[in-house]
């Protein structure tokens, strides 16, 4: 139930949703606007359209070992047009468009979803689908479900390996070996971050709305993003020619988190996407050159986390049914394993400590029945 997206992004990232409207109302255009909309404390997210709000969450690096709850959001990063950047980015990322991202080296994030009406999301690192460890398509797949249902999953926080785990996000230097795209290919690396979006048929899309008519979402008013025009047919990963810049995006710790089943057919879904967006990934250490802005602040180290407490989440949906792990990129090796230092500056989720349940229902507790005889 996508109500459940904008009061769980608020309960792990701290926020305060501001007042909102509906949009589902409003005329839908073949050509689906991106646009960057700034947030407070130097954070920015995407909105796509009148259709889906995505944000890009600062986090905790997990420890490689064991299994971890949901880390907190700890602040939005920022993105920046391209288009109003000019000559200081390379002819790749002007030709590709979209927006730029500052990311230190084995800094973590996870992706968050406000969707206002259900939305298929394509995420992909350097053009490999985050879900399945394939090369991004133009097209959906549902028995091998390659693309996240907005309606039903709020965030991801890594690649999907197991049934019930995520390997966490985590950048790399392309170059070193480490990212997830390196391991799958030996095409010359991309990096980056990419999101395709498809929506909903008239048809479809009616049949929801008269279930849910109680909509409400943020306004968009913000810049407008160029992205490159979608090509009908043609698999992504074919049309690249050289490498879009310095960073990508490898496998960290475990995360306990089930990427969600759709519960939409095929034929509910658009014949073509909607929208696209690059995200480029850059070094943070090169951002003041390339926006004349201030660097990011480092992120939070272990030290920090045990002082300020931060609490952890768990999400849950009985109603939901979790995709099945990907082989592919459950033999990834992880960005310790080939860097080195495993946790270094990494936070393991502490035995004991609170966890936060979100959703719409708790998780499951097994119950002990012993033999009464």
């Amino acid at each position: 139930m996508i109500m459940t997206s904008a009061k769980t992004k608020a309960a792990r990232t701290g926020s305060k949703d501001s007042a909102k409207k509906d949009r589902t109302k409003k005329s839908r255009r073949p050509d689906v606007p991106v646009t960057v909309v700034p947030h407070g404390f130097g954070g920015s997210e995407i909105s796509i359209g009148n259709l889906v709000d995505i944000s890009f969450q600062r986090t905790l690096r997990v420890a490689e070992t064991g299994i971890n709850a949901l880390p907190p959001g700890l602040g939005l990063f920022p993105l920046r047009s391209v288009d109003a950047l000019g000559d200081r980015v390379t002819a790749d990322i002007r030709r590709r468009g979209g927006v730029i991202l500052p990311i230190y080296q084995r800094e973590a994030m996870w992706l968050s979803f406000s969707a206002d009406v259900p939305v298929a999301i394509q995420i992909a690192s350097g053009l490999r689908c985050a879900v399945t460890g394939d090369e991004l398509e133009n097209r959906l797949r549902h028995r091998k479900q390659n693309f996240i249902d907005g309606s039903a999953q709020p965030w991801i926080d890594g690649f999907k390996t197991e049934s019930g785990e995520v390997r966490q996000f985590v950048a790399a230097r392309l170059g070193d070996g480490a990212t997830v795209e390196e391991q799958l290919s030996d095409a010359e690396p991309v990096g980056g971050v990419q999101i395709v979006v498809w929506e909903l048929t008239d048809e479809a899309l009616e049949r929801w709305l008269q279930r849910r008519r109680n909509w409400v979402s943020d306004p968009l008013d913000f810049g407008v993003v160029d992205c490159v025009p979608f090509e009908p047919g043609v698999c992504y990963s074919m049309s690249v020619e050289s490498p879009s810049y310095d960073m990508g995006l490898g496998a960290g710790g475990v995360i306990k988190q089930e990427i969600y089943r759709s519960a939409f057919s095929k034929s509910d879904w658009r014949s073509e996407p909607s929208a696209r967006v690059w995200v480029h990934l850059v070094d943070a250490n090169s951002w003041t050159s390339l926006t004349g802005e201030a660097q990011p602040s480092t992120p939070v180290t272990a030290a920090e986390y045990a002082k300020w407490g931060l609490p952890w989440f768990d999400y849950f949906d009985a109603d939901r049914v979790d995709v099945d792990g990907s082989p592919t990129l459950a033999g990834v090796k992880t960005v310790g394993e080939i860097l080195g230092g495993h946790d270094d500056g990494a936070v393991m989720h502490p035995a004991g400590a609170p966890v936060i349940s979100l959703g719409r229902t708790s998780r499951p507790q097994p119950v002990v029945t012993p033999n009464w005889d």
